[in-house]
């Protein structure tokens, strides 16, 4: 009984392992226009540490909100719904960010997102703490960062 407590016990503390190491790369959201008042961005966020890790909060500045959202499509229809569970980062893995995916969504934009400039997000993770984002505007008829 002793040893399958152990053994219990051991295999728990080795789930999380040592340290994450996230790095986050190649954020990017399009251009929005006059009047438009939310847009996605899209990055890829790595965990290249031996410790699992979880995105738990996206922040934009203010009057802006930011959160995790998911698309799915079902019958010719897409739907995108906020993933309140946040993200899991295991080790040694890697999240993509991309349209008609996984993608942050930002709401309350007191103004257009410009091609050119760059929007500050923050991201939330459970054992690494906070990361600062830069991530840059493209032109809206982009598919992506080149």
């Amino acid at each position: 009984m002793k040893r399958i407590l152990l053994a219990t016990l051991l295999l728990a503390s080795c789930s999380q392992g040592g340290a994450p190491d996230i790095q986050v790369k190649d954020a990017w959201a399009r251009a929005t226009v006059a009047g438009q008042s939310s847009g996605a961005a899209y990055m890829t966020i790595a965990n290249r540490g031996s410790g699992d890790d979880h995105l738990v909060a996206v922040s934009a500045p203010a009057p802006a909100t930011a959160m995790v959202h998911s698309t799915s499509s079902q019958g010719g229809v897409s739907s995108m719904s906020a993933m309140d569970a946040g993200l899991d980062l295991p080790a040694g893995g890697m999240v993509e960010l991309k349209p008609l995916g996984t993608h942050v969504m930002i709401a309350g934009l007191s103004g257009p997102l410009e091609a050119g400039s760059t929007l500050p997000l923050t991201l939330q993770f459970e054992r690494s703490g906070k990361r600062a984002v830069q991530v840059r505007i493209i032109d809206a008829t982009s598919t992506g960062p080149r």
